[in-house]
C-alpha cells in the first residue's frame, strides 16, 4: 500500500485536487490530502480528509482564523498538518506540497520519520515583489529556495520555472536532488464536447480568481462596440475575488450590465467544464504590467477552456500563448480594445470557429491527467 500525503494552500480547484482523485482510482491507497485556504478564501480554516481505499475514512478540520494574525495563521496551519499526519500513525511514503511552506512542513516531518519523500510541485515562480513588504518578499524566498534545494523532487509546472530561478536566484538544475516539468492537466474523457452548432454563438466565457491582472475589464471596456455588431453578445463569467464589485461598477458605468452574467464561483469543476464547453469563446486577457507570475506558470484554465474544445483568446503571456496561436486553436491579443473586438468577431465566425473547436481538442490530447499521473513515481 502506497501512503502519500499532499498538501496546499488553496481557494480555487488546482492540480493537487485531480491527483487525489488519480490516486484514489486504486483502492490500495491511504491518501491523506491538506488543504489550507488561501487569503483570497472566505475562512481561514485548515481541512484534511484522509482516504482509506478510495474512499473518505477521516476528516479533520481547524477552527477559523480569519481574523487572526498571519503568522498565526501559519503557525495554525504547521501545527495541523503535524497533528493530523502524526495521528494517523503511519509512516507515509510520499509528501507531496504545492509551496515552499507546504514543503517546509514536510521537510520537518521526513526530519522525525514520518515521511519517506518530500516533493515539491510548484504552482507558480514570482521572481520578486510577491508581496508589499520587503521583509515578507525575504521571508519568502528563503523557505522557497531551502524547499527547492532539500525537497528530494521538484516538480514544475512549465520549463520557464528552472529557467526563472536560475536567472534571479542563481539555483541551476543540478542543485536540484532531481527536476522534472509536470504540468497542469485535464480529465479530457469526462468533458463532453459540443459543436459550433450546438454552442452558445454569441457567448464568450472566462473562468478564474477576479483580480485586476487577470484582464476581465478588457472585456467590458469592449463590449460597447462589440454589441454593436452583436446585439445579443453574452459575456459569462465564472469566478469571484477583490475585483469582482469593481468589474460590476464598470459594466453599470458602461451600460453592459444586462450583457454580462456574473456566474461566482462554482465549486464543481465538472459544471464548470460543461459551462465553458457550451460557450463559443473562452478568453485569458492577462495583463502584461500587473502579473508578476503568469509567465513563468502553466495556466491551468488555458488547458481547460481547449480541452473542453473551446478556442481561446489570450494574451502572449503563457509560455505556450505561441504553441496554442501556432497550432490554430487559439489566438493572441493584445490589450487594445479594437483587437480585442476584431479577434472576437473573427472567431465567432462559424467557419473559423469550428475548425479551431477541432484543433483545440486534438491540441489538448497531450495534457490528459492519466498520461501524466502514470509517469510519476510516487
Amino acid at each position: 500500500m502506497k501512503n502519500i500525503i499532499i498538501v496546499s494552500h488553496k481557494f480555487l480547484t488546482q492540480p493537487d485536487d485531480d491527483l487525489v482523485l488519480f490516486l484514489n482510482e486504486e483502492k490500495n491507497r491511504n491518501v491523506l490530502h491538506i488543504c489550507h485556504s488561501f487569503s483570497d478564501a472566505p475562512d481561514r480554516c485548515s481541512r484534511g480528509t484522509w482516504y482509506k481505499n478510495g474512499v473518505v475514512f477521516r476528516e479533520y478540520k481547524t477552527r477559523d482564523y480569519v481574523n487572526r494574525s498571519e503568522i498565526s495563521i501559519y503557525i495554525k496551519e504547521f501545527f495541523a498538518t503535524i497533528r493530523w499526519v502524526f495521528a494517523s500513525g503511519l509512516m507515509w511514503d510520499s509528501y507531496i506540497g504545492m509551496d515552499g511552506l507546504c514543503v517546509l512542513f514536510g521537510n520537518f516531518l521526513r526530519f522525525f520519520g514520518k515521511v519517506n519523500k518530500t516533493v515539491y510541485w510548484a504552482m507558480d515562480f514570482v521572481p520578486e515583489n510577491r508581496f508589499k513588504s520587503k521583509l515578507k518578499n525575504r521571508i519568502y524566498h528563503w523557505i522557497n529556495m531551502r524547499s527547492y534545494i532539500k525537497s528530494d523532487e521538484m516538480w514544475d509546472l512549465s520549463p520557464r520555472m528552472a529557467e526563472a530561478r536560475e536567472k534571479f536566484l542563481g539555483i541551476k538544475k543540478t542543485d536540484y536532488k532531481s527536476h522534472r516539468v509536470v504540468s497542469y492537466g485535464v480529465w479530457i474523457e469526462r468533458i463532453k464536447k459540443y459543436a459550433y452548432e450546438e454552442c452558445e454563438k454569441n457567448t464568450v466565457i472566462f473562468l478564474g480568481h477576479l483580480l485586476e491582472k487577470q484582464g476581465v475589464q478588457l472585456v467590458i471596456r469592449a463590449m460597447p462596440e462589440i454589441i454593436k455588431c452583436i446585439p445579443n453578445f453574452k459575456f459569462k463569467i465564472i469566478g469571484a475575488g477583490k475585483f469582482k464589485d469593481e468589474l460590476i461598477a464598470l459594466a453599470r458605468e458602461l451600460q453592459v450590465s444586462e450583457f454580462c452574467d456574473f456566474r461566482g464561483k462554482i465549486d464543481d469543476i465538472q459544471i464548470a467544464e460543461n459551462e465553458i464547453a457550451k460557450s463559443c469563446i473562452a478568453i485569458a486577457p492577462y495583463v502584461k504590467n500587473l502579473d508578476t507570475w503568469t509567465y513563468y506558470a502553466d495556466p491551468g484554465k488555458i488547458k481547460t477552456y481547449l480541452a473542453c474544445g473551446v478556442p481561446v483568446l489570450l494574451t502572449d503571456i503563457p509560455w505556450n500563448a505561441q504553441e496554442i496561436s501556432e497550432s490554430k486553436c487559439g489566438i493572441i491579443i493584445n490589450e487594445n480594445l479594437d483587437d480585442i473586438r476584431a479577434k472576437i468577431l473573427l472567431l465567432m465566425d462559424k467557419k473559423n470557429n469550428q475548425e479551431y473547436r477541432n484543433n483545440a481538442i486534438n491540441y489538448a490530447k497531450q495534457f490528459n491527467y492519466e498520461h501524466i499521473f502514470n509517469e510519476l513515481t510516487l
